[in-house]
């Protein structure tokens, strides 16, 4: 495990030297750290739950408190101080959801919709002067709503890939984990449900999960 978290670092130092877009407050934390470290495991372990090559994975972190994780494309992920050091179950549901959106494609699947909409509106333009410049009301709004499809398509492989990490109540552990990174002190505004919102609300996402497993009886034997 220890061996694969460095691959993926240096993978990603090599793509920030040369690309400006990274977030703010990107940074790449020695191989030995301990926030790298619990990411690297939670990010190998969902890669290979959902049936993926984590070797293809890479990752930074994100100076800040706020707890939150975005996935890019070519399977780059970006994980904040803030969620790296929530409590272990926290931190492999998220980053499961992360994965989710991964081997769903839906980074990719966005951007090929918002080229197409500006694609289609800049032809139309030719032939109805002022139609393009709809293309700057009409394309993020669309690509919101899809986005927010994909939060709950994300949630339910989150589900499926938490379960074949072994946990035995992964429906319930996500929604704690969304419950968790909702409640922490310094929380990211997105997801209140509005019209403009990427996620869809706290409430949305909880009821989409349900029903829950049982919690798990204090000494009670496995069923076979």
């Amino acid at each position: 495990m220890t061996r694969w978290a460095p691959v993926g670092l240096l993978a990603l130092a090599t793509l920030a030297a040369g690309c400006a877009g990274l977030p703010s407050g990107t940074y790449l934390a020695p191989p030995g750290d301990p926030n790298t470290l619990r990411v690297a495991n939670a990010l190998h372990r969902a890669a290979v739950a959902a049936g993926d090559d984590p070797a293809r994975y890479t990752f930074a972190l994100i100076k800040t408190r706020q707890p939150t994780a975005f996935t890019d494309e070519d399977a780059t992920f970006y994980i904040s101080d803030g969620l790296a050091q929530m409590p272990a179950p926290v931190l492999q549901a998220m980053i499961a959801h992360e994965v989710a959106h991964e081997v769903l494609d839906h980074v990719g699947t966005r951007r090929r919709m918002a080229v197409g909409m500006t694609g289609g509106f800049s032809a139309a333009g030719f032939f109805v002067p002022g139609v393009g410049l709809l293309d700057y009301m009409v394309n993020p709004l669309v690509v919101r709503a899809f986005s927010r499809k994909q939060e709950l398509e994300a949630d339910r492989r989150a589900v499926e890939i938490l379960r074949d990490m072994g946990d035995p109540t992964p429906r319930r552990s996500l929604a704690e984990a969304l419950r968790a990174v909702d409640e922490a002190p310094v929380r990211s505004q997105e997801g209140e449900g509005g019209a403009l919102d990427i996620r869809p609300s706290l409430k949305e996402r909880l009821s989409a999960l349900e029903p829950f497993e049982p919690l798990p009886v204090a000494g009670a034997a496995p069923k076979p």
